[in-house]
């Protein structure tokens, strides 16, 4: 079981996404993509344009588009053609490219807000798609970004019982803690103005009632951060 990142280059990168997606796409319930842009909706009531990174299957973008509406222009991007061509058909009024986050093909200061949900820590070099994204971020935008926890709580309890951490379905993986995340973006240039825990959007409200006061935001399965360029 691989546990640590990778080394790979940007076609293996491709050729294991387009592989998994090939398969199945890789998404979240449609409830939590709801709840993500309600997030970046309350920080960012209106915007003119808006990237998501690692787009995907165009599953965010499309609750992107109902909350904003049609005048909110709307990019995706992804390494993979398979997660692309899901995307098209899923939600045909963004604009898509097939693009690496580490050289966009956008101008600077293009966009109001840039989300990438759970993909940063794929990314062959971090920085380097970091110091893109502040560069097609206007100087008042917004970057939504959720990363995972190397200390979740089921994690810490699978070491502590089986001296192991639970396997996860995708090869190259950067896990960190919430003050690494915080420092990383920090020393990007953005200002985290508000973070957020989140370990998945339960059905019920009482269970979504017990995950928020039972999991403290250290231990939660991913972070969320909202943050401004410096």
């Amino acid at each position: 079981m691989v546990v640590e990142t990778e080394h790979k280059d940007f076609a293996a990168l491709q050729a294991e996404y387009d592989r998994l997606y090939k398969q199945a796409p890789i998404r979240d319930e449609d409830r939590a993509y709801t709840w993500m842009a309600g997030q970046l909706r309350k920080v960012l009531p209106e915007a003119s344009s808006i990237l998501d990174v690692a787009c995907g299957g165009g599953f965010f973008l499309r609750e992107l588009g109902r909350l904003y509406g049609p005048k909110t222009r709307l990019n995706g991007i992804d390494i993979s053609g398979e997660a692309l061509a899901i995307a098209a058909k899923e939600y045909p009024a963004a604009t898509y490219s097939c693009s690496v986050a580490e050289k966009m093909p956008f101008e600077r200061q293009s966009f109001d807000a840039v989300t990438c949900l759970g993909s940063l820590e794929h990314f062959l070099n971090i920085g380097q798609a970091l110091a893109e994204v502040k560069r097609v971020l206007r100087p008042a935008g917004i970057f939504l970004v959720m990363v995972p926890n190397i200390c979740w709580y089921q994690d810490v309890l699978s070491v502590l019982f089986t001296r192991d951490r639970k396997s996860r379905n995708q090869t190259h993986e950067l896990f960190a803690s919430y003050g690494e995340w915080k420092t990383m973006l920090e020393d990007a240039g953005f200002e985290v103005v508000r973070s957020l825990k989140y370990n998945g959007i339960a059905r019920a409200p009482w269970k979504q009632w017990l995950k928020d006061l039972l999991i403290p935001e250290r231990f939660s399965y991913h972070f969320i951060y909202l943050c401004r360029p410096r």
